[in-house]
């Protein structure tokens, strides 16, 4: 499957205006690299090669091979620093995707690479393009010490999309489904572009998450086994943090790991994106860690803790449960696609709490002095008067600029049964599925 080209404009052009001559792509399975790759090398002259994990001398008989047919000509070299020399006076690219393969099974390659880079590329037409895993090309060609540290200048990660790219894998969902969908498996196009060979929300979610033949059923497992050392280690935290553990002490009474060595392994998970550590964004309370990413969060609620019943054929799913989730995922979206629905410029965004206060969204323009408030009601016919009146007793435990500050309102619902434009002199902005779909659908 052709995966769409969505988003991506500022990699393709950080790509199209460089001038170095060796470049790292670099992100989680899925996530779009290689599309990104084959989007800028189209009518380029170029040489593409996906490495395996071999050994590196049947891995270079098969570059040759393949450089030679694909090209229709001959090269006799010996070794990779070999072929980059006699190829040098080339205006080509040569794009390795999944090096960490090779780096992987052959400890040697990252020094091969330095000598072609210190002493091949400076003189010559060729580009290189590198493309590899999270963790393996973090812990082989970036950390300090490593052959290659410091020498590629260019490094681009990849994260996944927002919500508001969604609708453009899935033209013909309703925007409902559209959350659902973000909601399951994320902003990871492949995962993205499953969904879009089902009907409906329904028929994929049955065929490609709630069975044990399908697409994602165990995509988890063979993400941490790839990319990890110890990824029964990764699961126990992660499920830990799914069913409520969000400080430390919590995580590692659940998990069975000693709190003194929970840190690298959070660390390891933060950095692939699949938690974070949520800040309030004013206050001094403490940090929450929570599960980053939709597909991890919702593949060990709804199938890891239920596959005896998936491969029995017995699980009936929890909409109920769903809908709770749903409404997670929903204050998410809302602070990622409140700038933008409102054409304001916030410098800061996200979700704020204090002992047993919490609000779901608060953005703050620092220049201005303006704070929004937000609540997200994953609920048809919501009342907006009702919940600003909630919004005003919250917002007066915030200390910020308390006697500068301009205050206004935001409701997130499915629906309303009354919108206002304003409560108590301060101006609210109310958003339903609607305006998602005139926006995003």
């Amino acid at each position: 499957m052709i995966l769409n080209f969505v988003d991506r404009e500022k990699e393709l052009r950080m790509l199209r205006s460089t001038g170095e001559k060796i470049v790292l792509i670099y992100g989680r399975r899925r996530v779009g690299k290689t599309r990104l790759i084959k989007e800028f090398i189209k009518n380029k002259e170029s040489f593409y090669f996906l490495c395996q994990k071999n050994s590196i001398k049947a891995e270079f008989d098969r570059f040759l091979k393949k450089f030679n047919m694909t090209r229709h000509e001959y090269i006799e070299a010996t070794d990779l620093e070999d072929f980059f020399e006699k190829i040098k006076d080339r205006d080509i690219i040569i794009v390795l995707d999944e090096f960490s393969y090779w780096v992987e099974k052959n400890p040697e390659i990252p020094s091969v690479f330095q000598y072609i880079v210190d002493e091949i590329l400076p003189d010559s037409k060729l580009r290189i393009i590198l493309s590899g895993s999270l963790i393996g090309t973090s812990e082989s060609l970036l950390a300090y010490r490593q052959p290659l540290y410091g020498r590629i200048k260019l490094r681009i990660k990849l994260s996944p999309l927002k919500f508001k790219h969604t609708g453009r894998f899935l033209p013909g969902y309703k925007i409902e489904d559209l959350v659902k969908v973000y909601a399951c498996v994320g902003g990871i196009p492949a995962y993205l572009e499953e969904f879009a060979r089902y009907k409906s929300f329904e028929d994929g979610l049955k065929n490609i998450l709630l069975n044990k033949f399908g697409y994602l059923y165990d995509e988890t497992e063979r993400l941490l086994k790839d990319e990890l050392r110890e990824p029964e280690i990764y699961m126990r935290i992660l499920e830990s943090i799914a069913s409520g553990a969000v400080t430390l002490g919590e995580i590692s009474s659940k998990s069975f790991v000693a709190i003194t060595n929970l840190p690298k392994y959070l660390k390891v998970l933060e950095k692939m994106e699949i938690v974070k550590k949520a800040m309030p964004v004013v206050g001094k309370s403490r940090g929450v860690w929570k599960i980053n990413d939709n597909y991890f969060n919702f593949w060990i609620r709804f199938v890891y803790r239920y596959r005896e019943e998936i491969e029995l054929e017995t699980y009936v799913f929890d909409e109920a449960e769903f809908n709770r989730y749903l409404g997670v995922v929903f204050e998410d979206i809302a602070r990622q696609t409140l700038a933008e629905l409102l054409q304001m410029q916030f410098t800061k965004i996200g979700g704020w709490w204090h002992k047993d206060k919490e609000i779901d969204v608060v953005a703050l323009n620092e220049k201005t002095k303006e704070i929004l408030f937000a609540e997200c009601k994953w609920q048809s016919r919501v009342n907006a008067k009702r919940i600003c009146g909630g919004l005003v007793e919250k917002s007066r435990h915030v200390v910020w600029n308390n006697e500068k500050r301009k205050e206004s309102f935001a409701v997130f619902a499915k629906s309303f049964s009354k919108r206002i434009d304003d409560f108590e002199g301060r101006k609210v902005y109310c958003f339903d599925l609607k305006d998602l779909a005139a926006k995003y659908g």
